[in-house]
This record gives C-alpha cells, structure tokens and sequence, in this order.
C-alpha cells in the first residue's frame, strides 16, 4: 500500500516512554531474554565484554525487506531526494511506484518540515503487505495510527516542530503476513532506558535518534526480537568521533546500518556483523556537500544508500552523511571490482574520475549495470549520434548519402584531430572533396573531427542532435560541443567544463541496440543498413577478447574450439579518447585529465542443435576525467607518461572484461 498522509492534527502531549512488544506471528509467544550483544555506549568503556559473547546461531542477509531494508543487497532500483514538501515526496512516491524507507528532516519552512528521504522500488524483494508515512505526531500519535493501521514502525525521526515543540515523522508498515514481527519502539528516552528495554526484551535496534527536549538529551528507538531469520550478533555505541567509529567498526568486522550525528560531531551508531552469510559489501561517508555527490558515490561503487542523515555544520555548509550496502549483481559486482583495481584509490574510494559499464543483451536483461547512467565526457564515442541523426535524415528522405558535403580544414599538421574552431570556418580552408557518405565513414573509422562538424554545420547547430537524443529515450546526452576540443574553448583558449559533452554507457550502448532491433533506424533507403557499415564492422575477436576466449574455453575443457570461436565473434562499434584539463579558478589548466570510451554491439556465437547462432549485445564503457600529471600522446615526443599509460590499459582490459560472464554461457552452448 503506498500512502502518504498529512499530518495529524498537532495536540498537546508530553513525551513518553512507549513500548509496544507485539507478536511477530499471530497468537505466538516471544520467550524474552537478554540481548545476545550488550549496549555499548561511549560513555562506558565495555569493550572487553564483546569478546565473551555468545553465538547467535545461523545470520544471513535478509532475502527481503520484511524486516527493513539495511541487510538486503539485492539489486533494486533506488532513489533520494532532498528539501521536499510532504507534497513532492508523495507526488515522488507515485511517480516512480516506490515506498519510503528512510527519512530526515532537512529544515522547517513557514512551520512544515521539508524532507530528505530515500526510496525504493515497491516490488520483488523490497514489496510489503502494506506501508504508511505520517508527520507532525505526537508521541500518542504514533500509537494511534499503529493500533489503527496494525502496523510496526521501520523509521521514526524526532524533530523540533518550532518553540521547543517535538514532533515525529514516521515510516510504518503493515505488521501481518511475511513482514509480521515481535517489535517494540521509545520515544523520549535516555539510553540508560534503552539498555534496560534491551536487556528485558530481547530486542536489537534498527532505528536510532538523538534530539533535545526541554534541555535534556533523549532518544528514541525501533528494535525488533532479536531471534530466528532476524537474529543478528550486533553492537550500539554513542558520541562517536569519526576515528572511533572506524576502529569499532573495524574491531568487530561489522557493517553499519544507523548512522545519526549529534551537534557536536560525534555519532551514535548501531552496526550488525558483516561476516559469513551476512557478508555483504558496504561503505559509509560523512560530510557530502550535495545529495547529487552522495548519489554519484553510490552509484559509481554499485550501491544503495541504507541510512541518509542531513544537517548543517559549524561552518554552515549543508552536508549528507550515509551508510551503503551492495546493489550489483554478480556480473556487475565483478567488473566493479576490476575497475576498482585501478580507478578507486587506496581506500576504496571513487576519487580517480568517473567509470561505467554497460552490458544488455539486445531484446533481453540488462546483464551488468555499473554507474552506467551517469553523465560524463565520453570524447568520440558520441559520434554515434551524429551518425544516427544523419541516418534518420537518409531514412525520412531528407538527405541523401550521394549529396555534396562540405567540411572545414582547421589545423594541416592535425589534420582529422584538430578542434573545429568557427572561427577558421572560412572558403580557404572549405574542403568539398567527400560526398556525405564518404564524410560519414570517415567520421567513423578515422574519427575525423573536421567531418564530424561538417554534420554540425549540415543540420544548423547541436540542436538537431539534442532532438534525436530526446526522441530516442538518451536521457543522459547532450551535445554542447564540438567533438574535438574536449573542455576548450578554441575562441578564448580557456578550459572550461560547461563545453562538457554529456552522455552515459547506458544511453551510448541504447543507440546501437536501437538501429540492431530496427526501433530507431529502419532499412528505409537503406539508412539501418548504412548505419551499421559506417560502425566499423568487424569479423573475429580483438586480442584482448580472444585471450578471455581462450581461458574460458580452458576452463570449460573445450579449448579446442576457442579458436573457431574466437573467429566468427561480430562487432560493431566507436571509440573515443581525449587528454584534456579541468580548469583552475581562471580558466587555465588545473588539472590534467584523459577519456577514454567505447560503445557497440558484440555478437557472440552460440550452437543451437548443433547449428551456429547468435546472441547479440549492446554496450558502453568509458573512464572519464581520470587524473594525470602528463599525456601520452600529446606530451614532448618520446616522453612516457606511464600514468596515461597505466590507465589507458587498465581500461581497455575492463572493456574486455565486460563479456567474459557472457563468453563463457557462450562457449557452454559449444
């Protein structure tokens, strides 16, 4: 059931001590015992006695969210938002048909609280019976629309409503069928009364809050019966530092799933074990200065945000802290890996530029999906699009591929990798030798920059391009610029990321699997056809392709056949690769950076009683912005620059890594 309400009507109340101890199944009775782990709160030092707990038997990730959601790595479709009316969030919630499983108040504006919340997709392994979301509750409140809704809280967040006066939002859900359990919550409690209902109840945290009422610190907290498929060996700890979190966490190999961060920058913290078969990858930050940075973390390491906390520092700057938890399947959490082995840095970090990619089956699953639809310069990749825009001119019968064409020399001594500068768009430097097609091939198989805008030029400006990205679902890609010239402007000579081309793997990898199944280009005079014969058809596997090959088949036993194998692989594709800068606060080179990018269709040969077949695949990969002291190739000749080098090769052997899971269900048909 996916429902938000607006918020009851505020009545006076004080705060109280409210526990609700219900039966997870109906008419069972919970035996109730002590914790399995005691409360540990910074206030105290008892870590001695972590060491003599007792076992709590078999402790798996959770296969759904029946429980909540910070122990399933399952991959789903997530969202956040930030500083959001109780409207936006609902009008949200419908759009995406998604259910909120996290929740904090960002501000209070004109006496509404505005939200930062997190989403996700309510079906499969996230779907519950029924589901609620409330603001602006009195303490009784909360026990109103409990009893009402039969229902048990996953999220409840404290906050001053105005003048001192607290209020709660909460996350409910329906407590009957799979999602039933012996829960109980606090509200306006001191921990001292949280270790006491712990020990009583037999209870662990999910949820943890902080907030101050009349001057007194107090709390409030979401626990449920520690026992059977929810039994977990997990710890709480108190006014934190950062450092102190890291050696807890570290101490008891343990994975966070409450994160809530007291005014003077210490943290309370509630983290299970994260070992065995509730390993799971996960990280967790402090001090985002924009959700839009949060998200493009998340998304670059595969991951999905378990707990989102906002505030404001002692400086003034809006800041995001979270905990993540694995969202990749298993091909995806690979190449993740191997990405990382050189992207991510010591700390496991995304702080080496930007990498996607992108693997679908055409017409099926998309098969690995990492951070595939974030925008980044992908250099000459995106000349896919003016190749498509140009074939769907042919295909209308607006142009024809036998027609004059003309284009512009910009630079002899660069020759097709010169920057088109406007500027030298004069009739001196006008070549007319090409006609359209052959200005198309070129674009492609040379990727000559002067031919690529002369397809510009063809059509009056980046707009027809945009048009053709918008039409074909590219929701990533924008064309602000002239493929050539990375982020400098050839008028000013500054650098500046505002030229920025924008696309994604996603978005690269959809175009070609739109010309294969015909939805954008169809064989109407011949444009589909075209199309793929100016893509740089190729018969037989790259020698990075054909090494995987050969170990697969080698693990198969079928290393006889590699070779045949190898040698009927199809490609179609573009690469692109540009040395660039980001600017300095003047527009100069600040820092130096290379792009490095491919996208196509690989057809993998299968046997089918016996006969040859195919499967067919889109993809996308790039690194983008990836930072260099030096370039390669545009440095003193004869000078290595072995950064450029490094990451260069470390990308292409990821672009090829991209298939080994689909080579090797390939060779298994053989």
């Amino acid at each position: 059931m996916n429902r938000s309400l607006a918020p009851l009507a505020r009545r006076p109340g004080a705060s109280l001590i409210l526990c609700a101890v219900l039966a997870a199944l109906a008419g069972a009775a919970q035996a109730k015992r002590p914790s399995l782990q005691p409360a540990l709160q910074g206030e105290i030092e008892t870590e001695g006695d972590v060491d003599a707990l007792g076992d709590v038997g078999i402790e798996a990730l959770d296969p759904t969210a029946s429980t909540d959601d910070h122990s399933v790595n399952t991959p789903t479709s997530w969202w956040t938002y930030t500083n959001q009316t109780a409207a936006q969030v609902s009008s949200l919630l419908s759009s995406k048909g998604a259910r909120l499983v996290g929740l904090d108040i960002y501000g209070i504006v004109s006496g509404a609280p505005r939200f930062t919340v997190r989403m996700v997709r309510n079906s499969g392994a996230y779907a519950v019976p029924g589901w609620w979301w409330y603001y602006g509750l009195t303490a009784a409140d909360i026990a109103t629309q409990l009893s009402a809704n039969n229902a048990r809280l996953i999220e409840l967040k404290p906050y001053d409503a105005g003048g001192g006066v607290i209020r709660y939002a909460a996350i409910m859900v329906s407590n009957t069928s799979t999602a039933a359990r012996a829960w109980s919550y606090l509200v306006g409690v001191s921990s001292a009364q949280i270790s006491t209902h712990l020990t009583n109840s037999g209870h662990r945290l999910i949820d943890l809050d902080t907030y101050v009422e009349g001057g007194v610190k107090k709390y409030s907290a979401v626990l449920v019966a520690n026992t059977g498929t929810d039994a977990r060996s997990w710890q709480w700890w108190l006014n934190q530092s950062p450092a102190n979190v890291a050696a807890k966490v570290a101490s008891f190999s343990g994975r966070i799933v409450k994160l809530d961060r007291n005014s003077d920058g210490t943290y309370n913290f509630i983290q299970v074990k994260n070992t065995g078969s509730n390993n799971s990858a996960w990280w967790y930050q402090y001090g985002f200065t924009s959700l839009t940075d949060l998200n493009n973390y998340a998304l670059q390491v595969a991951s999905r945000p378990v707990d989102l906390r906002t505030y404001v520092d002692g400086n003034g700057v809006r800041r995001y802290d979270a905990a993540f938890i694995d969202n990749a399947n298993n091909s995806t959490r690979r190449m993740r890996s191997v990405f990382g082995a050189n992207f991510l840095d010591a700390n496991g970090n995304p702080t080496r530029g930007i990498f996607e990619g992108y693997l679908k089956l055409v017409g099926g699953a998309v098969k690995v999906d990492l951070n595939s639809a974030r925008r980044a310069e992908t250099a000459s990749s995106l000349k896919a699009l003016h190749l498509l825009t140009s074939m769907q001119r042919v295909q209308a019968g607006t142009d024809t591929l036998a027609s004059a064409f003309n284009y512009y020399e910009y630079d002899v001594s660069k020759g097709k990798d010169a920057c088109p500068d406007p500027a030298k768009e004069i009739p001196a430097n006008l070549r007319t030798n090409y006609n359209f097609e052959t200005g198309l091939d070129e674009m492609m198989r040379i990727s000559d920059n002067r031919t690529t805008r002369g397809t510009v030029l063809r059509y009056g400006g980046f707009s027809a391009f945009n048009t053709v990205a918008g039409n074909a679902g590219l929701s990533g890609t924008t064309l602000r610029h002239n493929i050539g010239c990375a982020y400098a402007n050839p008028a000013t000579g500054k650098y500046s990321t505002s030229l920025r081309n924008d696309t994604t793997a996603a978005d690269l990898a959809r175009i070609y699997e739109g010309v294969w199944s015909s939805t954008l280009l169809t064989n109407t005079n011949s444009a589909r056809d075209e199309f793929l014969e100016s893509a740089n058809p190729g018969m037989g596997a790259s020698a990075r392709i054909q090494a995987i090959i050969d170990q697969e088949a080698a693990a198969l036993g079928k290393s006889a056949v590699a070779a045949s194998f190898g040698g009927v692989v199809r490609t179609w594709s573009k690469g692109g690769s540009y040395g660039t800068c980001l600017p300095d606060g003047n527009g100069n080179c600040g820092q130096r950076v290379i792009i490095r990018s491919g996208a196509g269709l690989m057809r993998l040969p299968i046997k089918v009683g016996g006969q040859l077949d195919y499967r067919t695949y889109s993809y996308g990969h790039l690194i983008s912005d990836t930072p260099v002291p030096c370039f390669e190739d545009y440095d003193t000749p004869g000078t290595n620059c072995q950064a450029d080098v490094d990451y260069t090769n470390a990308h292409g052997n990821a672009s090829a890594e991209l298939f080994r899971d689909e080579i090797r269900s390939a060779l298994q048909t053989w």
